[in-house]
């Protein structure tokens, strides 16, 4: 069991709640981590010199990564870091010397990363908010599923042997990051198909299939079929070897949609050996959430904009679809959104225009949640003014104003904990916080446009950074979405002024002429 002090609490219920499927997405990891990144430059250089991708982004991507390696004891001391540094700063064309030698330092970054981070747990307490998103988003990318994770951090959290500290649980990570994948035989079986090939190592007829589910699965009930699909899946957990068997389903459906007029569809269930039955393999939303539709009841608008109408049909695919029309559906609806008259050819402008949205829509959401914690847990002067106003607008602002007068609160629950210490650290420091805030808002959007670019200019669905994208992006895009519909529902405002007044009123928010949780207004 895990020792309780505050420092290793904050880590690890933070690990909770980025491995919570349902977290809303200002409490949510929104970068990869610091070496799937590389991966992603060495990568970008090769788009670079096919022409996909223009010098500018790939420079972008190069110099953010350089400030996150400086800083990254998970690449070692600070020798390591300062030749890891020195060869992100040249040019890595495919088979040239420093591609190659980045790659040695990346393999060798791998097979330490998680056991750096332990050591400098030891010797140094980083701040909890920077190990935990270090460890959580590096266990991600390398394979694992956040339900895997959330299982595993909560079972050695609550269970482990008694008197553990969290850089045990770190040094049990690193064994966990460094354990190969593991191979997953997975039937799904098909309820409509076309013939299907003879004696093939994958598509099983519908007497093969049964034979299949009979010897691997006796005590499961007949399952209704006409074939099946035997898939060999190497993977890190049985979680994620469901998700990428059912994205394969996916892929293979869209595929014989336009290519045959016969139908290929797959069963709800599938059958995973060593597992004791059938199990679901729909796999959950993205959490696109444009929640102003429903509460301005937009929703039923017939006379909704046609640009919002258009937006929406291309956000669509994005909480549930495949990855390359996510990923083109939801560009283009940024960029339908905040490209405007005056702009250049260079595209990337909505990425910013984004990311300052979001960023004066996560101040606002944050301090609304905590104000109606407070609310509901509390018993003092400032929860009687709080409960005394209509909305949770007025509540936010009233609580923006209570932490700027240094009103000193705090909470049992760690979650609530956390997020009161990163809103009174914003209040203390706007500008500078919110510049961070921003940075890294403008880092993700910009990848979501350099994976669109991968995919409409190479047709490139194999990038390493593809799920990590799909995976972080999906929630801030209905997040930035949901300010646009809102505003046009409130005030009439176009996506284009809204995104003018977040860049003027970021830029004087130290000088406080307007609160935090007017920022958009």
């Amino acid at each position: 069991m895990l020792v309780d002090n505050p420092y290793d609490a904050a880590v690890w219920n933070s690990l909770l709640d980025f491995y919570t499927e349902s977290m809303p997405w200002t409490r949510r990891l929104w970068r990869l981590s610091a070496p799937l990144e590389v991966e992603e430059l060495l990568e970008a250089w090769k788009a670079r010199q096919a022409g996909v991708l223009a010098e500018s982004s790939v420079k972008y991507l190069a110099q953010g990564l350089i400030n996150r390696v400086k800083r990254d004891p998970g690449f070692g001391g600070m020798k390591e870091r300062g030749i890891l540094v020195g060869h992100l700063n040249r040019d890595l064309p495919p088979r040239s010397h420093d591609a190659y030698a980045l790659r040695l330092l990346l393999e060798e970054a791998h097979e330490k990363y998680l056991s750096r981070w332990a050591e400098e747990i030891r010797s140094s307490r980083p701040p909890a908010e920077i190990v935990s998103r270090a460890v959580g988003s590096y266990l991600l990318d390398i394979g694992y599923s956040q339900v895997y994770l959330h299982k595993w951090w909560t079972y050695h959290g609550k269970y482990g042997p008694l008197g553990e500290q969290l850089v045990d649980l770190v040094d049990r990570a690193a064994d966990l990051a460094r354990r190969p994948t593991i191979r997953y035989g997975i039937m799904v079986p098909l309820t409509a198909a076309p013939p299907l090939p003879p004696d093939d190592d994958h598509w099983y007829s519908a007497s093969r299939t049964a034979n299949w589910l009979a010897r691997w699965f006796p005590d499961a009930p007949p399952a209704r079929q006409d074939g099946g699909l035997l898939l060999q899946v190497d993977a890190r957990d049985r979680y994620s070897a469901v998700a990428q068997v059912a994205a394969e389903a996916k892929r293979l459906e869209s595929r014989f949609r336009v290519g045959t007029r016969q139908r290929l569809e797959f069963g709800k269930r599938l059958y995973l050996t060593g597992d004791e039955g059938g199990i679901p393999f729909a796999q959950p939303p993205r959490r696109v959430q444009v929640l102003s539709l429903q509460r301005y009841s937009a929703i039923f608008g017939l006379t909704l904009s046609h640009e919002l109408g258009a937006v929406l049909e291309l956000l669509e695919p994005l909480d549930a679809g495949t990855p390359a029309a996510a990923v083109t559906g939801s560009w283009a609806a940024i960029e339908t959104l905040f490209v405007g008259p005056g702009d250049t050819a260079n595209r990337v402008v909505a990425a910013n225009r984004m990311a300052r949205i979001v960023a004066c829509s996560y101040a606002a959401v944050e301090l609304a949640s905590i104000a109606n914690v407070h609310l509901a847990v509390a018993d003092d002067r400032l929860a009687e003014r709080l409960r005394a106003l209509p909305d949770g607008v007025a509540r936010a602002r009233e609580f923006e104003e209570a932490l700027r007068g240094g009103v000193e609160v705090a909470y049992e629950r760690v979650r609530h904990d956390l997020a009161l210490r990163r809103m009174a650290a914003l209040v203390a420091q706007p500008e500078e916080t919110m510049r961070r805030v921003v940075a890294q808002l403008e880092d993700a959007f910009r990848r979501l446009y350099r994976q669109r670019n991968l995919i409409v200019h190479a047709g490139d669905l194999t990038s390493v950074a593809l799920a990590g994208t799909l995976r972080t992006l999906a929630p801030l895009v209905g997040a930035g979405v949901d300010r646009v519909v809102h505003a046009s529902a409130t005030t009439g405002a176009s996506p284009i002024e809204l995104a003018a007044t977040a860049e003027v009123n970021l830029a004087r928010v130290a000088s406080r002429p307007i609160g935090l949780v007017d920022v958009l207004a």
